[in-house]
């Protein structure tokens, strides 16, 4: 069992890149941070690029911050639907349009390990008392109005008490939206030319670096840390938890052909 921490998994984050004619969109906990940085050097100074901050250097990040540029405006409106109103219909429709997917099941699993990630609060806990599984039964009122008191002080509740595997898909998945908006037009369409599959990072990687003219480079392993127990993904479910994580993530299920994969 692990320890739970509030901090986001992973910050949704772009750049639109007039000089390459390209619009990266970075969903959560896809190994989009890679991409992110290795992408950054080849953007001019009329481009736009979302900063890579607050790094912790736990998690081999702190090498690669980097301030940002041009990105007023920008960083609340990171989702297809917002970037395109935003950019302009002309530019959305020049410019080529990419993010990256990855198999739901093995996504949930990364994004328990972020959120639970051994971070310092131990002296917190001896201090307030309570039972994070009962805070998770209370009425979602009360839940909105612990959040309303800032993250700083939400975060002590999140680590009172060791979180599993099924625990944290039964009762924290739906804090966790799926990264459709990165994806779907509000049609429900795949509004992108180009989905990088995880499963195939690198070379998808390349096959883009093609398209938009940059030199292909090997990406920079980030973030690889925070999942220590290197097990596959189908050896943390039961029946239950896969099914759960299925019905959230149906959409990305039938759109991008991902299945539960035999151990």
């Amino acid at each position: 069992m692990r320890s739970f921490d509030l901090t986001p998994v992973g910050r949704p984050a772009m750049i639109i890149s007039h000089r390459h004619s390209f619009i990266f969109l970075k969903p959560r906990k896809v190994a989009g941070t890679s991409v992110e940085v290795a992408l950054a050097q080849h953007c001019g100074d009329d481009d736009i690029v979302t900063p890579i901050t607050a790094f912790d250097p736990l998690w081999d990040e702190e090498e690669y911050d980097h301030p940002g540029t041009k990105q007023r405006g920008y960083l609340r409106h990171s989702t297809l639907p917002a970037v395109r109103k935003r950019l302009g219909q002309p530019l959305w429709d020049t410019y080529f349009k990419f993010a990256i997917v990855r198999n739901p099941w093995d996504l949930v699993v990364s994004q328990y390990y972020w959120a639970t990630r051994d971070v310092d609060w131990q002296p917190f806990r001896a201090t307030v008392g309570g039972s994070l599984r009962r805070f998770w039964k209370y009425p979602l009122r009360v839940r909105r109005n612990v959040f309303a008191l800032g993250a700083n002080v939400a975060r002590i509740f999140w680590k009172l008490e060791d979180v599993t595997f099924d625990f944290f898909v039964a009762y924290m998945l739906n804090y966790y939206p799926p990264n459709g908006r990165f994806y779907f037009d509000r049609s429900g369409s795949v509004g992108l030319d180009f989905l990088i599959r995880y499963e195939n990072l690198q070379s998808d990687y390349a096959s883009v670096c093609e398209r938009i003219g940059l030199p292909h480079s090997e990406l920079p392993s980030l973030k690889t840390k925070s999942r220590p127990e290197r097990n596959h993904y189908t050896t943390y479910y039961d029946d239950r938890t896969r099914e759960l994580v299925a019905k959230k993530y149906r959409q990305h299920i039938e759109h991008f052909g991902y299945h539960f994969e035999e151990p």
